[in-house]
């Protein structure tokens, strides 16, 4: 089957992730002064209806002064500690995909989960690879977040095609997992290496 789309995950894909420097920058000023990670798992997991766009930017920011106990910064600081996790973005990634958007050959599309602050934060930088995806599927703005199946058949639905016309490349074994239970062709991303190799094995020619 001939692939008509690619699907591309932004975080830990195309844009680099640094979680040490959000972090850094909390922990500094917490009264709990030392790792807490039953803490700081239970935060990020309930980011996770941040990312669904349920949750406002002030209901987010207070669950952080509840649970992380940084109320010693204003909202504006912790949204600025809360983007520094955005560290930058991969610049061999962005080749190839410019190279993809370029043969015309293929519908590209973003597939994120992705909250509104790390959004309007990744806007903000105009780092130019927005321009070279067709569609953007953004969880906060559908309220559905990968692995969920309802998230790849939305994906299919706007790709416009079968599932097995569509390659996902993802960095998130169980979203790659959850995708190819759908019959859509998955790809693991761990290095660009290999992803060239793995485009070259399903006949997609990276020149």
């Amino acid at each position: 089957m001939t692939i008509k789309a690619i699907i591309f995950d932004l975080g830990g894909v195309i844009v680099e992730l640094d979680f040490s420097n959000f972090y850094n920058r909390i922990i500094t000023l917490s009264p709990l002064n030392k790792p807490q990670t039953p803490i700081m798992l239970e935060f990020f997991r309930q980011s996770d209806i941040y990312h669904q766009g349920n949750m406002s930017d002030d209901e987010f920011y207070q669950l952080a002064c509840e649970l992380l106990q940084v109320c010693a910064l204003n909202q504006q600081e912790f949204f600025d500690a809360f983007n520094s996790i955005i560290s930058g973005f991969n610049h061999e990634i962005i080749e190839v995909l410019k190279k993809l958007k370029n043969s015309n050959n293929y519908k590209l599309i973003a597939l994120s989960n992705v909250n509104s602050s790390h959004w309007d934060y990744l806007l903000d930088q105009k780092w130019g690879f927005i321009e070279y995806f067709d569609d953007l599927i953004l969880s906060h703005e559908v309220h559905m977040t990968k692995p969920e199946k309802k998230i790849f058949q939305y994906t299919i639905e706007k790709a416009g095609c079968t599932p097995e016309e569509i390659l996902f490349i993802d960095d998130g074994l169980n979203n790659v997992v959850s995708a190819k239970q759908l019959g859509i062709v998955g790809i693991y991303f761990t290095t660009v290496e290999d992803l060239i190799e793995e485009l070259r094995n399903l006949g997609i020619i990276i020149n």
